[in-house]
């Protein structure tokens, strides 16, 4: 049976649990009811605990209005929240579905085991930089990509307690942050680079011939092919189905092109359409008749069957593609077929505008990433005059 007293003219309630060694201690507060163990098995140090706890959680109320210790779900339970919210949004087509799995990876691995017992009411820049620091004196400190997807997805359990009225506020998580971050260009590959890889491609197919593995290396051939020409993202390129894909013909300058338009293009930015060079509508050609698809404009399944990023770096490392030539040398992946698209475009003629629409981005980014670095290759007037001109 329950033992209980009160203290502080019953509003402080002192009780044990049946089958609980310890005592306990709450009191009500603006129809919530914070309590906490006092981890005492003897009554007169538990009431003691119990004094202290309570006071101090007066002087806060006092204070900041509310007590932040034990006051409202944990970071753990709001996060299962977030991620069923999440889902929802897959099914609507606002969100990738693959873009949702790699943030619940990220909450399990990272999230939940620093924050998940802390109350949400209790996460703000002073613990976030707290984890920062953690992680900073780490044997193997995480990278700075890796720590802002944690950041991202921290923030979407506080958006899902502020949306459901946990919190008032969503607080700024600024990180203590030594100096600023050097920009760099995105990694992509040049169009003699992109010329040795499917050749790679090709050879590597070769090799796979009768084997289990000969349809899947075809189809990482013509993967990169159609992302090349098309710029769509990893997330988005795993969600096109054969029916979103139409065939076009247009005429420039007397000559008759193809091209591909892809609809109802599901990822980071929710649906939208693109436009592709004529040099995927033979890679989708290829798809068709790989697959045995009858009537493509009826059939719902996937355009690709698997991702296929470990015989992609196994390709590109050994044709050494996988390291670029800069200084340090960055490492490439599947994600670079979008941005040779890009770099691609600006290098052909085509404007931030149209490259930003195509690509379900902004100019912005367009421009602070691609073509500020390309800017020496875009500019035919830069070298004009004339030496001989100058110096005389």
């Amino acid at each position: 049976m329950e033992e209980k007293f009160s203290r502080h003219d019953g509003r402080l309630h002192i009780f044990r649990r049946e089958n609980s060694p310890f005592w306990f201690c709450g009191f009500h507060f603006k129809g919530k009811y914070l309590r906490r163990s006092t981890k005492e098995s003897n009554k007169r140090a538990a009431i003691a605990v119990a004094e202290a706890w309570y006071t101090l959680k007066q002087a806060e109320i006092l204070t900041i209005g509310m007590p932040s210790e034990g006051y409202g779900p944990n970071v753990a339970i709001i996060a299962k929240k977030a991620m069923a919210t999440m889902a929802n949004r897959v099914k609507t087509g606002e969100r990738s579905a693959t873009y949702i799995r790699e943030l619940a990876k990220v909450l399990k691995k990272h999230v939940i085991p620093f924050f998940g017992s802390t109350s949400l009411a209790r996460v703000d820049v002073v613990l976030w930089n707290k984890f920062v620091e953690k992680q900073q004196n780490e044997l193997y400190p995480l990278s700075r990509s890796s720590m802002h997807q944690i950041k991202n997805a921290l923030r979407l359990v506080l958006n899902e307690g502020y949306r459901t009225g946990i919190i008032k506020s969503v607080p700024l998580l600024k990180d203590s942050g030594i100096g600023t971050r050097i920009k760099v260009p995105r990694v992509w590959f040049e169009p003699d680079e992109y010329r040795k890889l499917l050749q790679a491609l090709r050879e590597h197919a070769k090799t796979l011939t009768k084997t289990r593995w000969e349809k899947d290396a075809d189809e990482l051939y013509d993967y990169v092919i159609f992302n090349t020409n098309s710029g769509l993202r990893v997330g988005e390129a795993q969600n096109v189905r054969f029916c979103d894909v139409t065939e076009h013909e247009e005429h420039n300058d007397g000559e008759e092109r193809k091209f591909l338009l892809i609809k109802n293009i599901k990822g980071k930015r929710g649906t939208g359409e693109c436009r592709t060079m004529d040099g995927a509508v033979d890679a989708f050609h290829r798809i068709v008749k790989r697959r045995n698809v009858s009537d493509p404009k009826k059939s719902t399944e996937p355009l690709f069957v698997a991702y296929h990023r470990d015989m992609f770096r196994a390709v590109i490392e050994k044709a050494n593609l996988r390291w670029t030539d800069d200084r340090p040398p960055r490492k490439r992946d599947l994600t670079v077929c979008r941005h040779t698209y890009i770099s691609f475009r600006l290098l052909y003629g085509a404007n931030a505008f149209e490259i930003a629409n195509n690509c379900r981005t902004s100019t912005t980014m367009i421009q602070e990433h691609y073509a500020r670095w390309l800017s020496p290759r875009l500019t035919k007037g830069l070298n004009v005059r004339r030496w001989k001109e100058l110096n005389d």
